[in-house]
């Protein structure tokens, strides 16, 4: 039977994945249709300008990241959190193996990163396939029951396509969260001292110090980004039907060179600004909440009488 501890870390992580995906996904739609190859053709008008339809249906797709988000979530800090105390004990507590602190992050962080990307890339398929999801597409009649809807039953004909992209996931986030989490745990660390504060102090630096870990790193993998999207795209029936040049089968690199050959090396770092944006924000809400609720939690469930704010 799970921990006390355990339970408030799921506890915890659930609520940080709700709030921060309310408040992302909107930014996410937006960066998988500058990221797609319909960007200009779609969303450009003659002019060159953007049009109505970019900032249509933000939250397309938001169902399946909220179903699997969870689970994820839950099951990375389950993991996370319990390799890192193994590997980097309190003071007094034995170490497991010796160490540096940094490579302890990185391990502990790629180990949780493992059994989340296998419940979350299925649903990054299909979240990224429902934002791209259009009623006017040539020759598409008006989806009865929604984009996600109408996308999960398309690709129900083909579960396999529901893992594309599944390589650059994990090429993308293995290096991109051990190199987040070891910039948050040494900022965190040196912006609250060993006295730690109060609650809301806590709080505030994990977020300051996630946000700018989390920034830091999205701009380094953008292109990583920009070939999964174009991957996962490319797997979808909807989008094929509409542009029938896009080919599944390539695998990153393939897809990275067709890019570079079709726009040239700025193809690859679409999107950068919003990426790096969205993701300062969301890693500091994501673990600036994660962090309140773990404390709130352990002290709901102590009867403590520390001050939340």
């Amino acid at each position: 039977m799970p921990s006390v501890l355990t339970i408030n870390r799921i506890k915890a992580a659930t609520a940080a994945t709700l709030v921060t995906d309310l408040a992302v996904h909107p930014a996410e739609t937006l960066i998988t249709r500058i990221q797609s190859p319909a960007y200009a053709t779609r969303y450009k008008t003659a002019r060159g300008t953007l049009n109505r339809s970019f900032f249509a249906g933000l939250y397309q797709g938001f169902g399946p990241t909220v179903l699997a988000g969870v689970p994820a979530s839950a099951a990375f800090f389950t993991v996370y959190e319990g390799l890192k105390t193994a590997l980097v004990p309190r003071e007094g507590e034995t170490k497991l193996v010796d160490m540096p602190a940094p490579v302890a992050y990185a391990l502990s962080s790629a180990a949780g990163d493992v059994v989340a990307c296998a419940i979350m890339n299925p649903a990054e398929v299909l979240k990224q396939n429902a934002q791209m999801s259009a009623d006017d597409a040539p020759g598409r009649r008006r989806r009865r029951w929604g984009h996600t809807v109408g996308v999960a039953r398309q690709f129900a004909r083909h579960p396999g396509r529901l893992w594309a992209g599944y390589t650059a996931l994990t090429a993308g986030h293995l290096p991109g969260t051990c190199l987040t989490f070891c910039l948050y745990e040494r900022l965190k660390e040196a912006l609250v001292g060993d006295d730690g504060g109060g609650i809301a102090r806590r709080t505030g630096m994990s977020a300051v110090s996630a946000g700018l870990a989390g920034g830091v790193t999205a701009a380094l993998f953008v292109p990583v980004d920009v070939v999964k999207t174009r991957m996962r795209l490319a797997a979808g029936t909807s989008v094929r039907e509409t542009w029938p040049h896009l080919n599944p089968g390539p695998g990153p690199l393939a897809v990275a060179r067709q890019v570079v050959g079709a726009e040239g090396t700025a193809g690859l770092f679409r999107g950068l600004g919003l990426t790096c944006v969205a993701a300062a924000l969301g890693s500091g809400l994501y673990l600036g909440c994660y962090e309140w609720w773990k404390m709130y939690f352990a002290e709901a469930g102590s009867g403590g009488e520390q001050e939340l704010w």
